[in-house]
């Protein structure tokens, strides 16, 4: 169980959106914390997935060029698209 304090405004503006929208205070914040924790959970996955290509590309030094990056985007919305350009 988790107890949360709110401000006046806040707790006004949930009380309001919970009458507009027939859902209860704690169905709204449950929610809005839900959405809150996915999307920086997301962030904090990408982060790391960065990091690690980051920490490949150093080890490595293999990249993906320009021009063949370029040529793929073009071709986007094209039948056929170009295939996604590999190492």
């Amino acid at each position: 169980m988790l107890g949360v304090r709110l401000d006046e405004q806040l707790e006004a503006r949930l009380t309001a959106l919970a009458e507009k929208t027939n859902r209860s205070k704690s169905y709204l914040a449950k929610e809005a914390l839900k959405r809150y924790i996915d999307q920086e959970e997301l962030k904090e996955h990408e982060k790391a997935e960065t990091l690690a290509r980051w920490e490949r590309y150093q080890e490595t030094g293999e990249v993906v060029g320009n021009d063949g990056v370029m040529k793929w985007l073009d071709s986007w919305g094209d039948e056929p698209e170009k295939s996604c350009p590999v190492k």
